[in-house]
């Protein structure tokens, strides 16, 4: 990526072999050619999944807002092959971007219209009455729903003409009185469990229809068993396992901040331990008897089975001898196919509709 007159470096991570997917957009592009006099300001970068701002910002020492563990490790790793220090970055979470002060505000826009509702209340507490957002897309994902929610936090929102398919909403003149938005849901399920979630976590108002059909189908469970929700989302699976045995070790992991803090409102700390990342090594020494899993196969606008892959291929790494890995999933994604290469028994435990419950022993 060409960027003030230098060639940049930027690569994804997880690493893809879908040579279609880069690391940076012609929304990314867009937000540097719109931000201005860069020096001297305090800039505050949001939802930049793969680091595409951070890296061409660095000199500017930029606070990045972390949504996702593999979005850090994405932004280190850029930096690096930048040769920038990787140590140098400084960073905060969505819950904490009111503690900061931003002059500037540059935002990929999330796919999720809570989130960005939710990253917009927040980042309100942070602004002064000179500050700036700069919210870039790419056309044909616009929605005229976020023009209504800008709306609600600033009096000056306007769009830029379209470059490459891109444009930016620039959000000017933050309201002294911002609305307060709820930060959390809550779930409404059929499985006597209190659950809430937070804005930017997948299935937002209910227990999504996979889920339900692999709370359904669970394998015998005891009290001495080890257990993993591999991309735990709400936590909604540790919290279903651990009030049928609540006796049971239950861990519950996902790389997605929101999702994670969501599974600690849901499943109580004596219940649980709770991993904020994106590979199963962060568990470090661990091994588990049961792992259980509905595995994602998208990010923001794409589809991808890669990240699921790689889960499977560590799910096989991390589970006892014996031990099974049991996900759901659509049928469409054939993988029966992958995971027979991984486990020596692998079977399909029910088909509901376009759904499977596959069963993998190690």
């Amino acid at each position: 990526m060409q960027f003030k007159d230098k060639s940049w470096q930027l690569q994804r991570y997880p690493k893809t072999t879908n040579n279609s997917l880069k690391a940076w957009s012609a929304a990314d592009e867009l937000l540097l050619s719109e931000a201005k006099e860069l020096d001297g300001k305090k800039i505050t970068l949001i939802h930049d999944s793969f680091g595409a701002l951070a890296t061409l910002l660095h000199q500017y020492n930029p606070t990045s807002v972390i949504t996702y563990h593999s979005q850090l490790k994405a932004i280190r790793h850029n930096l690096k092959i930048n040769s920038l220090d990787p140590k140098s970055l400084t960073y905060t979470n969505p819950f904490k971007m009111d503690q900061i002060e931003s002059d500037l505000v540059l935002m990929k826009v999330p796919k999720s219209a809570e989130l960005f509702e939710l990253y917009l209340s927040k980042i309100h507490g942070s602004l002064n009455s000179h500050s700036t957002i700069l919210c870039g897309f790419m056309t044909k994902y616009f929605t005229p729903r976020w023009l209504e929610i800008a709306e609600q936090f600033f009096d000056d929102v306007s769009q830029s003409k379209a470059a490459k398919k891109a444009r930016v909403i620039t959000l000017k003149s933050p309201k002294k009185e911002a609305p307060k938005i709820p930060l959390f849901n809550t779930i409404k399920n059929e499985f006597d469990l209190s659950l809430k979630q937070y804005a930017g976590v997948f299935s937002s108002s209910k227990i999504d229809i996979a889920t339900q059909i692999l709370l359904n189908n669970l394998p015998e469970l005891n009290s001495n068993q080890n257990v993993l929700d591999l991309a735990c989302g709400n936590g909604v699976i540790a919290a279903y396992v651990s009030k049928l045995l609540p006796e049971t070790k239950v861990t519950a992991l996902d790389d997605n901040f929101l999702a994670i803090s969501s599974a600690k409102l849901n499943v109580t700390k004596d219940q649980a331990e709770f991993y904020w990342a994106d590979s199963i090594k962060a568990c470090k020494d661990q091994k588990f008897d049961l792992i259980l899993c509905n595995p994602p196969f998208h990010f923001e606008y794409e589809n991808n089975i890669e990240v699921a892959l790689k889960l499977f291929r560590e799910a096989s790494d991390f589970l006892n001898e014996g031990g099974e890995f049991r996900i759901v999933a659509n049928t469409h994604l054939n993988y029966r196919s992958h995971l027979n290469h991984l486990f020596s028994k692998v079977k399909q435990i029910i088909k509901s509709g376009k759904y499977e419950v596959i069963s993998c022993i190690k």
